[in-house]
């Protein structure tokens, strides 16, 4: 089994880089971006949302001023490299510009143009194994300024609506001692229908007919984060460092939903970094076809989809 790489359209949001094999498919966005577009069994429903209507837009004065007149980022979808901490618009940046490429075997690197207002540049990197459907996806950010700068990479993958997120609460022997803390938003409440607290897990409901966001962190000593829905269960596997600072009180991953999406949201190390040094990252995908439906309160029948099919 090989991988094959050629360039296609992909409306509407023009050309991207397909890589595939007989179990798998990953699309990476080549007239903006870079956004993984499109990850799938090959020829099966995508597991990423797509904005295919151009319905979450930021621009303003805000951007005009901070970057040019007109600019705007847009959430296409897919999933995407941002900094850390979240701030407005620094964070937000127009990745509207084409995105060059570097193919070596079954490996690509995506590189975009620099962010010259923020002085980074990222790069993508992607590697489709030959024969499962599991991608390595690493990337990186180095300060292109003149000065130090603080910050870490966040890779957010933005998965289609109607599915339930997993996210793992730390199981690790303290004794008398903690062994968890999470972080929450102005806007989270704690009473969300579409959340079931469990001892070891948190399951997070998509739900299209609700009206309002929802979002929690923690430190995931236990290293995935994982989307069922209509039977494929997506997991992302990330390093965890103990006694690193992590953004946003300590969190290495973050779930975040709303009416049309949940997003699952790894983060690394918050870090000083001097001109000319990076910061990466890397991720771990993959999906497994034919995972029975499990209810989002079912903590029990949860606990054992993870131990069949993620810690196994």
């Amino acid at each position: 089994m090989s991988v094959s790489i050629c360039e296609k359209l992909y409306p509407p949001f023009g050309k991207v880089l397909v890589l595939e094999n007989e179990l798998a498919e990953l699309a990476v966005t080549l007239d903006f971006g870079p956004h993984i577009i499109r990850f799938a069994r090959r020829g099966g429903e995508n597991l990423f949302f797509e904005d295919r209507e151009a319905a979450n837009v930021n621009c303003g004065p805000v951007y005009d001023k901070y970057y040019k007149k007109g600019a705007y980022w847009r959430n296409y979808g897919g999933h995407r490299v941002w900094l850390s901490p979240e701030s407005e618009p620094r964070t937000y940046y127009p990745v509207n510009d084409p995105v060059s490429y570097a193919v070596n075997g079954n490996t690509v690197t995506f590189i975009p143009p620099e962010q010259v207002e923020n002085g980074v540049q990222l790069t993508l990197t992607v590697t489709l194994e030959e024969n499962d459907s599991v991608a390595q996806i690493s990337s990186a950010a180095v300060n292109t300024s003149d000065l130090p700068q603080t910050f870490g990479i966040w890779n957010i993958t933005v998965m289609r609506a109607g599915g339930l997120g997993l996210m793992p609460l730390n199981t690790r022997p303290s004794g008398l001692l903690h062994n968890r803390t999470m972080s929450f938003w102005s806007y989270t409440d704690m009473t969300d229908p579409r959340v079931t607290w469990g001892r070891e897990l948190v399951s997070v409901a998509q739900d299209p007919a609700s009206d309002h966001p929802f979002k929690i962190g923690v430190p995931a000593e236990r290293g995935w984060l994982a989307y069922l829905r209509n039977g494929d269960l997506f997991v992302k596997r990330f390093p965890f460092f103990p006694d690193t600072p992590y953004p946003d009180g300590g969190c290495s991953a973050e779930l975040y939903t709303n009416p049309a999406i949940l997003e699952l949201e790894s983060l690394g190390r918050l870090a000083p970094v001097s001109p000319g040094d990076c910061v990466t990252s890397s991720e771990l995908w993959s999906i497994t076809p034919g995972v029975p439906a499990v209810p989002a309160g079912d903590m029990a029948a949860l606990e054992k989809l993870v131990a069949d099919y993620i810690e196994e």
